[in-house]
């Protein structure tokens, strides 16, 4: 039995609304750390963006220097497989492999080295794997036979699966019982988020179908956990989804690790929950809700401490309302008035139609009025306001004749 954890899109150094992530993301690598103490693994797959910025912070880069360290103490400390995702900078990531390799710390920064096993795992029961990593493919990376250079992700793809096909079959008749892929990049169909750098276009999505050779697939990019590829009616390719939510679009949703285990010639992929250090949750009422004292209001007790997206509703502006609401929610980090301003912008193209024309909707006037003095425009005041105002229309036109 082989087994092998699999994570991916630490965008670690991210902030959300200018809130720094570092703590939320030091939690999370530490939940991580531990489920690998706590389970023997033979490897932890990173299937890229292990950085948010192709220039890391220095806090991002000692999060993980200090991951990585602190994966190394464990008695049984598994095998890192780590490729580059589109945010990572290769280069960078990259530096000093040959050392870290030696360490049990595999980087496969270059595309070139991704047709070779980057390591070969070893079950107890005789099993093995043979373990390929799949950078991000760059425009430019890889040339077909011809010596063309490509530049778009489908033709990238197509390539490099001809020869990780040709690769892994090799493997196999050295004896390897298993091979897997670690991989970043779009594959057709899948669901994407906010927070993702989406390629544009239909040619920058892979068609999974081509990597169907390997046992299994660990993707990263998108950051929502999902199936990216099926064979025989079970899938191979899975997203991991990254470790936390990084945009309000994926408020709610499951964040997981994937731990595969390689047994009887079978993957059996299973979830591990990531419990983040505060929830990300969108909330909706208007102002007054958020002012009182949320003593009956249970979703709002519990969102105290939460990353808070609040959408006001009413006609009403609120001016300063994410001042003065994060007094009460500290880490509300935006808030949204769409309904106010689209009733501020009609009031704007009313007002504008008015002096246009030179003409206003008197009975519109007079709706208004009884609406701000008690809140509603009763239909008989509105009636007997046209009667009289006809009748005195009428006079001063007859006054005029």
């Amino acid at each position: 039995m082989i087994k092998i954890l699999h994570t991916a899109d630490l965008h670690l150094g991210k902030s959300l609304h200018d809130q720094s992530l570092a703590g939320d993301q030091a939690h999370v690598l530490k939940q991580l750390a531990e489920i690998l103490r706590a389970q023997e693994f033979h490897a932890l797959i990173i299937a890229g963006d292990v950085y948010d910025r192709s220039i890391p912070s220095p806090e991002a880069v000692g999060l993980f220097s200090a991951f990585l360290a602190d994966i190394k103490k464990l008695a049984s400390a598994p095998e890192l497989l780590v490729i580059p995702g589109n945010h990572d900078s290769a280069v960078r990531l990259g530096y000093g492999k040959e050392l870290f390799k030696g360490l049990g710390i595999h980087f496969v920064c270059d595309t070139e080295e991704a047709f070779r096993p980057a390591v070969t795992l070893r079950g107890s029961d005789g099993d093995s794997c043979a373990c390929f990593l799949l950078p991000f493919l760059g425009a430019g990376s890889l040339k077909n036979d011809e010596g063309e250079v490509l530049r778009s992700q489908a033709e990238l793809a197509a390539e490099a699966a001809k020869r990780l096909d040709a690769a892994q079959k090799e493997c196999r008749v050295q004896g390897a019982s298993y091979a897997i892929l670690a991989a970043h990049l779009f594959a057709g169909g899948g669901r994407e988020s906010d927070s993702e750098r989406i390629f544009l276009g239909g040619a920058e999505q892979v068609d999974m179908g081509m990597f169907s050779g390997f046992d299994y697939a660990a993707l990263g990019h998108l950051h929502r956990f999902q199936k990216a590829g099926a064979k025989d009616g079970k899938a191979f390719a899975w997203y991991s989804g990254s470790p936390l939510a990084y945009s309000f679009d994926e408020a709610g949703g499951e964040k997981c690790f994937v731990s595969l285990t390689l047994e009887g010639g079978e993957v059996k992929a299973d979830s591990i929950p990531v419990q983040p250090l505060r929830n990300m949750r969108r909330l909706e009422g208007n102002f007054r809700r958020f002012m009182t004292e949320p003593v009956q209001d249970e979703e709002l007790k519990a969102a105290k401490n939460d990353y808070l997206e609040i959408t006001l509703t009413g006609n009403e502006l609120t001016e300063n309302a994410l001042s003065i609401l994060k007094m009460r929610f500290p880490y509300l980090l935006s808030v949204h008035q769409e309904a106010a301003l689209s009733s501020l912008q009609s009031g704007k193209d009313k007002t504008l139609h008015e002096e246009r024309t030179g003409r206003r909707d008197i009975t519109a006037d007079f709706k208004d009025f009884l609406a701000e003095l008690y809140g509603e425009a009763e239909e008989d005041k509105v009636k007997l306001f046209n009667e009289t105002y006809s009748e005195a229309a009428g006079e001063v036109q007859h006054e005029a004749c």
